[in-house]
């Protein structure tokens, strides 16, 4: 049998976790963000695992409430991937661009690096 106190105590440690979690996303503290993935999902096994007993023992309520928490830092998480992956790309650009790599081709010619190709302006009447 499950006790419905462990699952209330999951629900709360586990709200209390994701608000954490999504005031480090606002904060920029991702190295803080390692540290909840493995007490995430411990919390979560103890609330799977205590509901799987009984489904009563926490309230519909503070389930929908958990479950726009989760959401919501979902949505902070998927914001602070794409932000990261859009860094990645630039930094790797930035680093072909400024490297004997992107400015000589494998001939040893130099290349044209331009941004824009000069355009030709018809002077003809």
């Amino acid at each position: 049998m499950s006790d419905p106190r462990k699952a209330l105590a999951a629900v709360d440690a586990l709200g209390n976790l994701l608000r954490r979690e999504i005031a480090a996303v606002e904060g920029g503290a991702f190295n803080q963000l390692v540290e909840f993935a493995s007490e995430k999902a411990r919390l979560t096994a103890v609330l799977e695992e205590q509901l799987s007993h009984d489904p009563e023992a926490v309230s519909k309520d503070k389930l929908r409430d958990l479950k726009d928490l989760i959401a919501r830092d979902h949505h902070h998480l998927q914001l602070a991937r794409q932000a990261t992956s859009e860094m990645i790309s630039q930094v790797s650009q930035i680093r072909e661009k400024h490297s004997i790599a992107g400015i000589y081709g494998r001939s040893g010619a130099k290349r044209d690096n331009r941004a824009t190709l000069m355009a030709t302006v018809d002077k003809s009447f």
